[in-house]
């Protein structure tokens, strides 16, 4: 019995909201890719996060050869595996290859939006023992 994929929550076409993270999409996708990467690796934990991390300086490496789409589309299939997600690995390509910061920024949100869900379900106080009636007197 095979699990139900999610859709994404979050819209390819919304990418311009918020603008901060449109911006680092256009003008520093290194940065954005590598903060991507490292809440989604992390489970949101961005306590040990670090602008320049392996993930930013392989994506300015391949960006810098003309293929920097290979990073944002192996992340966003694992996003997909780890999240449950639809898509497929055609799609992911054309994501990542059509419009780059778009799909930079998509990915970003839907991370951000996925770890604070997990992290609020997570952070809900557990039970202490059943529910008892005190014996009356």
């Amino acid at each position: 019995m095979s699990q139900q994929k999610q859709e994404w929550h979050n819209s390819g076409s919304s990418c311009c909201s918020p603008i901060g993270t449109c911006c680092m999409a256009w003008f520093c996708p290194c940065i954005l890719h590598g903060k991507t990467r490292h809440r989604v690796r992390n489970n949101g934990d961005m306590s040990s996060y670090s602008c320049c991390n392996s993930s930013c300086m392989g994506f300015c490496g391949l960006l810098a050869c003309g293929v920097g789409f290979i990073l944002p589309w192996i992340s966003r299939a694992d996003m997909r595996a780890k999240y449950g997600l639809e898509g497929n690995g055609c799609k992911d390509c054309l994501c990542a290859c059509c419009c780059g910061p778009c799909d930079m920024v998509q990915q970003s949100k839907e991370a951000e939006f996925r770890e604070d869900k997990v992290r609020l379900v997570q952070g809900q106080p557990g039970k202490n023992g059943g529910m008892y009636y005190a014996p009356q007197q």
